[in-house]
């Protein structure tokens, strides 16, 4: 199966994942306002952006909404992404980040976010963005740190394992990602966030693990995923039938800031 395609031929389950991470992250959590904060001192009032990995397109539409005066751009391997983005004054192309559809030196500022773990090859995704991204450029890149949510990975985990062999999928987080960085940039700049999901009630819990079953190798609007959507929730529903208080999980994520 190809888990990424499967994944993102719809953007429900990233809005849920989006949605519950802003809602129940301790501090408040908001990846958006973080990169723009970061982003806005690179790519001036008039600069080009392109955000890879554009998914809804919200990051875009809120720098829209703002008034930026230069050209938005996502790219996006998936045609749900790219139907669900495109809008006024935001410009769109279907594309893989490992063969951009965009002139060397086209961007002022390049965006990569929580991405990074989908590429089929990472060095040359990276390549790519050094490739656009004008001298004086800027590119950002937003993943996790290693090991974050831990009980919900064991959760999936234990629920998921019937058996069958989970899906190789490569370690991308802020300690792999940072010696790569510095190969292709030179020097980088990060900033980290932590924090912990807590959760007080199941449901939330229940819905952001069901909603990253894909990459567990289940694969939608099959028995076996309404199976593990049920496991899921039954999981989480034992979690708190102890009374034991909130659920809570460790979590962290980085924003890489090269310049070029």
């Amino acid at each position: 199966m190809d888990l990424i395609g499967h994944e993102y031929a719809d953007l429900g389950a990233l809005r849920t994942r989006r949605a519950i991470h802003r809602a129940y992250s301790e501090p408040p959590d908001d990846v958006e306002e973080a990169t723009l904060a970061l982003a806005r001192r690179w790519a001036g009032a008039r600069g080009t952006v392109v955000d890879v990995g554009c998914g809804t397109g919200d990051l875009l539409r809120r720098w829209a909404r703002e008034g930026h005066g230069g050209r938005l751009i996502g790219v996006d391997r998936s045609p749900a992404a790219v139907a669900g983005t495109r809008g006024h004054r935001i410009g769109v192309v279907r594309g893989d980040a490992c063969a951009l559809p965009l002139r060397d030196g086209s961007a002022d500022c390049l965006l990569e976010r929580h991405m990074l773990y989908h590429v089929s090859d990472l060095g040359q995704a990276l390549a790519e963005a050094r490739r656009v991204v004008r001298p004086g450029g800027a590119y950002l890149a937003v993943v996790n740190m290693a090991g974050t949510t831990p009980r919900l990975a064991r959760l999936l985990r234990d629920r998921v394992g019937d058996g069958r062999p989970l899906p190789s999928l490569p370690r991308v987080d802020s300690d792999t990602l940072r010696p790569l960085l510095k190969d292709v940039f030179g020097e980088v700049e990060e900033t980290g966030y932590r924090g912990e999901l807590v959760f007080h009630e199941p449901e939330p819990l229940a819905a952001l693990a069901a909603s990253l079953l894909v990459f567990y190798g289940v694969e939608r609007e099959t028995a076996r995923h309404a199976r593990m959507v049920d496991a899921v929730g039954r999981e989480a529903a034992r979690a708190f039938a102890a009374g034991a208080g909130p659920w809570r999980d460790t979590k962290g994520w980085t924003v890489f800031v090269a310049r070029t």
